[in-house]
């Protein structure tokens, strides 16, 4: 399955930043990870919207894919919840303070771009639309474009 660095990878982006879940935040990624995997075996609209991603991958294999690291986002001023460049994705600071369902939700955006979303889009909502997917969000939202503040999902969110 996809892996937690928890000091036992050296991420590709160590540059930037990116190093092990500090053990404060890890109880909170492991029940993230568990329910995206929960997700992708119980949410079939999760594994056919990221089937029609770029890389045509489901969910389901990219959680199981141990070449998917997730990290952690060292620097403060990162105000995003999220960064992916390949197979590595690393949450923030921000994705942790803002809830569990937050960092699910941000941990299955950046996922869907580890599967090529919006590397072609310039809108770049393919990554967000996936939130909507993995059932984290309203059909109404997307629609009307008025954000429920009760779901993860956000449809001003792009990229």
């Amino acid at each position: 399955m996809m892996q937690i660095n928890v000091g036992d990878h050296t991420s590709s982006n160590v540059d930037s930043g990116w190093i092990a879940v500090p053990p404060k935040h890890r109880e909170m990624m492991r029940w993230a990870r568990s329910k995206a995997i929960w997700i992708a075996a119980n949410k079939p609209a999760a594994n056919v919207y990221f089937r029609s991603l770029k890389h045509g991958r489901s969910l389901s294999q990219i959680v199981a894919d141990r070449n998917v690291w997730i990290n952690f986002i060292v620097d403060a001023s990162n105000y995003g919840w999220g960064e992916t460049p390949g197979l590595e994705v690393a949450m923030s600071t921000r994705s942790f303070r803002e809830g569990r369902w937050q960092l699910l939700a941000s941990l299955c955006h950046e996922l869907a771009h580890t599967n090529g979303a919006d590397e072609d889009d310039p809108n770049g909502s393919q990554a967000e639309e996936a939130v909507l997917h993995c059932g984290m969000g309203y059909a109404s939202e997307k629609s009307s474009g008025a954000d429920d503040r009760f779901s993860p999902y956000d449809p001003h969110i792009s990229g």
